[in-house]
């Protein structure tokens, strides 16, 4: 399963910061886990051993989440989807939450079983989601403006290659043993 996103917009960090989620290994490891930390990188996709990563940033001690913004395509209103790294590393990421500024079409109206929907002042929020992503894969175009946000900082996902170019964004897990 290839997990798209085809539209962006930019959210202020104050705005759409990462919520709370599980804690991560620090440098010395967190209840049990050896120590390490976890670092995203964004490759081109479906190439392999291509050279370097266009982009890589590692997550914060304590963090969890990063998040994908981009702007919707129908209702170009901005959407922020929220992921943690999926355990065992190397099998990509989890949907976590999602949130958005209006309701229209393709965007949801309630959230699926066991998940949870919520109004706040300026957004809609659904938390709880546990859907696996093992690609995220993602086109960034001029008009999308697709943004990564690691550790409450955004970075231009549609500076990094050509229009239109499929990028795989992956966590990647770098400590000692064989990770949380």
């Amino acid at each position: 399963m290839v997990f798209v996103l085809v539209a962006s917009w930019v959210f202020t960090a104050a705005g759409f910061a990462p919520g709370v989620g599980a804690q991560e290994p620090s440098a010395q490891g967190v209840d049990g886990f050896p120590a390490g930390h976890w670092v995203v990188e964004v490759v081109p996709a479906g190439v392999e051993a291509a050279g370097p990563p266009l982009l890589q940033v590692p997550l914060a001690p304590g963090e969890s989440r990063v998040g994908i913004v981009f702007r919707h395509s129908v209702e170009q209103s901005p959407v922020v989807e929220w992921f943690e790294a999926a355990k065992p590393p190397g099998t990509g990421f989890v949907l976590v939450a999602t949130e958005y500024e209006s309701f229209g079409a393709g965007l949801p109206v309630d959230a699926p079983p066991g998940a949870r929907f919520r109004q706040e002042e300026d957004r809609f929020v659904i938390e709880g989601l546990r859907a696996p992503v093992p690609q995220l894969v993602l086109r960034p175009l001029p008009w999308t403006e697709h943004r990564l946000i690691v550790s409450g900082v955004q970075h231009d996902l549609s500076q990094l290659a050509e229009p239109g170019t499929a990028l795989l964004v992956r966590p990647v897990w770098e400590g000692t043993g064989p990770g949380p």
